[in-house]
């Protein structure tokens, strides 16, 4: 049972349905951003197979992302974003059945197919629901509760895998159990948001109003209703600079924990705790430093984030030990945490109401495009070269994307202030 479409007076409820249902699905996150590595590797991959496991989950959001996006603003935004905590719950299903790197790559495959349809939905349902002068604040709220999932996924990982692995995050009974126990929990995700996210597409979307922060000139706004494959210019900007920057930030996903491993310390829960402040600042900062493109702006916060990560990769070959390790990923976390949700937030104010899901469609895709290529690009540098090269080449590339983000994004004459705050 689902509440009516056009009743406008309770968004909130649905927004906070809609978190819960991110909290549960995203609590192996935390798991597989430090495991998935290390797994690959204790099957015998080398560093451009584990790269493979990155770019194949990417590489179905590719392919999936534009159809899905124009799915969304065809057929509504519930159908894809339960389909996609149902194919969340599968790829968990797939993790626990692994016994082997093909193992490895069909759960990413599943988890890939969930991730598109989910995120897009659940991008497109914050937009059809926030205010246009809050969309900031509440695009961190999504991101801040899919970071608390994978803290609380986390902290329970570990704990499984410290008691059946002793300690051994590689361990096969441990792995197993704990992603049963995940797919029990995605399975509760979809429950939710089956229940308590109502269709949120409406028919007869208005006009979205120009972006209260300022940076989008009102001719763009609204640029893409009704040419849903004809993009504004902006926009293909925003997807040739996400092309590059999400191609610098996956270049090293393959790659850190293995590195970091052989240069820091090869106790990985060590790094688990040097990466806590971190992963605290992402769980709670987002929707607070996300009122401040509402306010003042979407440009700023995303070239910050971009030089913030730049310098980031450049002094990590030089760390040696965890506490620098640790200031250095929190500073990383709090820009980052003001970036995410004014990058989502800018799509909507160039998109306009009528084409949201495409918007969201394209410009996640050419972002997932990018960690197709970058994993592969930096498995293949640790391979043939090394690793600090790998953190060169993603300190250019994240530099670059800084100007241009500023140079591509037209700041409109004047701002609008929100009266909600």
């Amino acid at each position: 049972m689902s509440l009516p479409v056009n009743d406008q007076s309770r968004p909130d409820l649905r927004l906070r349905r809609l978190r819960q249902s991110i909290f549960f699905v995203s609590l192996p996150f935390g798991i597989l951003m430090f495991a998935l590595p290390l797994v690959g590797r204790s099957l015998g991959a080398s560093a451009l197979e584990i790269g493979g496991l990155f770019s194949t989950f990417a590489l179905m959001l590719v392919v999936l992302r534009p159809f899905v996006g124009h799915g969304l603003d065809r057929f509504g935004r519930r159908p894809f974003l339960v389909a996609g905590l149902l194919g969340y719950a599968l790829a968990n299903a797939g993790y626990a059945l692994a016994g082997n790197l093909r193992g490895l790559y069909l759960a990413r495959l599943s988890q890939g197919l969930g991730s598109g349809l989910m995120w897009l939905a659940a991008y497109a349902v914050v937009a059809d629901l926030a205010p246009a002068g809050r969309r900031g604040g509440r695009y961190g709220q999504i991101e801040e509760m899919s970071s608390r999932g994978g803290i609380f996924g986390a902290a329970i990982g570990f704990a499984v895998l410290g008691f059946l692995g002793r300690g051994n995050l590689t361990d096969g009974a441990g792995w197993s159990t704990l992603f049963w126990l995940y797919t029990v929990t995605s399975l509760v995700g979809a429950l939710i948001a089956w229940r308590g996210v109502p269709e949120t597409l409406s028919k007869q979307m208005p006009p979205s109003p120009p972006n209260p922060g300022g940076d989008v000139s009102s001719p763009e706004v609204g640029g893409v209703g009704g040419r849903p494959w004809r993009l504004p210019g902006q926009l293909r900007g925003l997807m040739g600079i996400a092309l590059l920057t999400s191609s610098a930030s996956a270049l090293l996903a393959p790659i850190l924990m293995i590195y970091l491993r052989d240069h820091v310390t090869p106790n990985l829960f060590g790094l688990a705790t040097a990466y806590l402040p971190a992963a605290f600042a992402s769980a709670f900062l987002p929707s607070r430093l996300g009122r401040l493109s509402d306010r003042y702006g979407r440009r700023l916060p995303i070239a910050i984030a971009l030089l913030v990560g730049a310098v980031v990769s450049t002094f990590i070959p030089q760390v040696r030990s965890l506490w620098p390790l640790a200031l250095l990923w929190v500073l990383e976390a709090a820009a980052f945490a003001a970036a995410t949700p004014a990058q989502e937030a800018l799509v909507v104010d160039i998109a306009g109401a009528a084409q949201r899901g495409t918007a969201f469609g394209y410009y996640t895709a050419a972002a997932s495009l990018g960690a197709v290529i970058g994993p592969l690009l930096g498995g293949w540098i640790y391979d043939t070269y090394t690793a600090v090269w790998a953190f060169r080449a993603n300190a250019l590339m994240l530099g670059l994307g800084a100007v241009l983000i500023l140079l591509v994004v037209r700041p409109a004459g004047a701002k609008v202030t929100d009266e909600n705050g």
